[in-house]
């Protein structure tokens, strides 16, 4: 049984809370922003560990695949997944029809 009055239930100063649409716009929103931010993101990533910046260099070797564990990995696996919807998707490839 829910709680009355818990916070995930009731909005603060009785807003009404968006729906999951509007939600889902939102998220989609901040994936598009953290995509296109990202080359811009591992540049600053890369310039840290080249000068010197030991966990930026981890990050970047692991962003990379590389393994750092000292112990030998035949198979090295890197998933990040990102969730677009079809109309992304297809816009992604017409601007990359050759990757």
């Amino acid at each position: 049984m829910a709680k009355k009055n818990s916070l995930a239930t009731v909005p603060k100063n009785n807003q009404k809370l968006p729906s999951s649409e509007v939600l889902e716009q939102r998220r989609q929103l901040i994936v598009a922003e953290a995509v296109d931010a990202s080359p811009r993101v591992m540049r600053v990533v890369v310039d840290m560990a080249l000068g010197g910046d030991l966990e930026a260099a981890k990050l970047v070797l692991k962003v990379a695949g590389l393994d750092l564990s000292g112990g030998s990995r035949a198979n090295v696996q890197n998933a990040i997944q990102i969730n677009i919807t079809a109309e992304e998707q297809a816009q992604l490839e017409r601007d990359f029809p050759d990757v």
